[in-house]
């Protein structure tokens, strides 16, 4: 039997180890906190009344259709361009790497002759940044795509599954600009990536959801929510 001198050694020695893990775990959870405090989101729910997060500021236009569960853009054919502007996106620094921009589609057909590409999320005017929906294949397939563009360089990377066959359920769309290369992302899947450093992506926006621009160019048709812009 060990002596009290070496209990009481042994539970000092046991306290100051306990303590050190509550100072690692204290110092660990800092970390990821400054870490997830490095960076700054940007989101539109597109949820009911809950269109866009503050400190952005939002408005619908148009033929969009409002459920709790996602916005429909252009699926009445009213004829009147269906879209959501955010007039204050330009506080969105997109000057720094890595930006990255994603959104959930569902119900998403082929674009037409007529319509061209579904820009679903883009950064106007010039449209320095975006996620669309291509045409490929004469007009049969359906693949996202991303675009980015800078003073140093611009390019569209294209991939993923053809998203005409998964109208029924939600698919994630993520565009990344790393600074060197671009890529894209379906549904957490790396499907696509190019080596290209853009230089830094102006923003002046403002933010469009559903639309190039507001007479209705390149219109998308189907469901998106959760719209989510990164920065550093």
């Amino acid at each position: 039997m060990s002596s009290p001198t070496t209990r009481h050694a042994t539970l000092r020695r046991t306290a100051r180890l306990a303590a050190a893990a509550l100072v690692a775990g204290a110092t660990t959870t800092a970390l990821a906190a400054g870490s997830a405090l490095a960076s700054a989101a940007y989101a539109c729910a597109l949820a009911g009344s809950n269109t866009c997060t503050a400190p952005l500021t939002s408005s619908v236009h148009g033929d969009v259709t409002v459920t709790s569960d996602g916005y429909g853009f252009n699926l009445s054919g009213s004829g009147a361009p269906g879209y959501v502007e955010v007039p204050n996106s330009a506080q969105i620094d997109t000057s720094h790497f890595p930006v990255t921009m994603s959104v959930q589609v569902k119900g998403v057909g082929v674009p037409s002759t007529r319509v061209g590409d579904y820009d679903v999320v883009r950064g106007t005017p010039s449209g320095s940044w975006k996620i669309e929906v291509v045409a490929r294949k004469q007009r049969t397939t359906a693949l996202a795509t991303c675009f980015f563009k800078g003073p140093k360089g611009k390019s569209f990377v294209t991939g993923g599954p053809d998203l005409s066959t998964m109208k029924a359920s939600w698919t994630t769309i993520a565009c990344t600009n790393t600074g060197s290369v671009l890529e894209l992302r379906v549904n957490g899947t790396l499907v696509k990536s190019k080596v290209l450093a853009t230089g830094p992506i102006s923003n002046p926006g403002p933010l469009l959801i559903g639309a190039k621009d507001t007479t209705g160019g390149d219109q998308f048709t189907g469901y998106a929510r959760y719209v989510r812009i990164t920065v550093p």
